[in-house]
């Protein structure tokens, strides 16, 4: 299949995403798991009024320009683990480890901190072709179906077949959360 974007395209739907939500108001927190480099993390966290970045590895502080940024150089689950009770965020984008069982805990941890209609990003949940699983993707795509199957009463789940594949999760007990 041939690829019509390159391997950081995806940075595009986040930051469109992002950009959606703070015209509308609706976005104070944004977290991203998974910021290697930081660049999607610089490019969407001007759009919050915080974001914070989690990776495991080390960052190189140059790579972190965002001046709104709170790093954490831990696991994700030791993320979760410290971070108060009542922090929600607006966008959440999962990035970190490709395997469907860390995407799954990283989605599990992250959901109930997710604001009412915030919305949760997955990324590589929809591989290309086989060699993208075995060299790339992983497993994480099987993260989309189990959610689909699991959450489908709290959320809204989508999965574009673009980009490597990026699900969007929408937190929401009814269409309409004004009415």
């Amino acid at each position: 299949m041939k690829m019509p974007f390159d391997k950081n395209s995806h940075i595009r739907v986040v930051k469109t995403i992002a950009e959606g939500l703070m015209e509308a108001g609706a976005l104070e927190n944004y977290l991203e798991l998974g910021v290697r480099a930081c660049n999607c993390f610089n490019v969407v966290a001007p759009f919050a009024k915080t974001a914070y970045a989690v990776e495991i590895k080390a960052v190189n502080k140059k790579y972190m320009r965002a001046t709104n940024g709170i790093y954490y150089g831990r696991s994700t689950n030791q993320f979760f683990m410290e971070i108060p009770n009542d922090l929600k965020f607006d966008l959440v984008f999962i990035d970190a480890q490709h395997k469907k069982d860390a995407s799954l805990l990283d989605f599990a941890n992250a959901f109930p901190h997710v604001s009412d209609n915030g919305i949760i990003l997955l990324h590589d949940t929809y591989p290309p072709s086989k060699e993208f699983i075995d060299d790339h993707c992983n497993d994480c795509w099987e993260t989309a179906s189990e959610i689909r199957n699991t959450c489908k009463n709290d959320c809204e789940i989508v999965t574009l077949p673009f980009y490597y594949g990026i699900t969007i999760v929408r937190k929401c007990n009814r269409q309409l959360m004004w009415k």
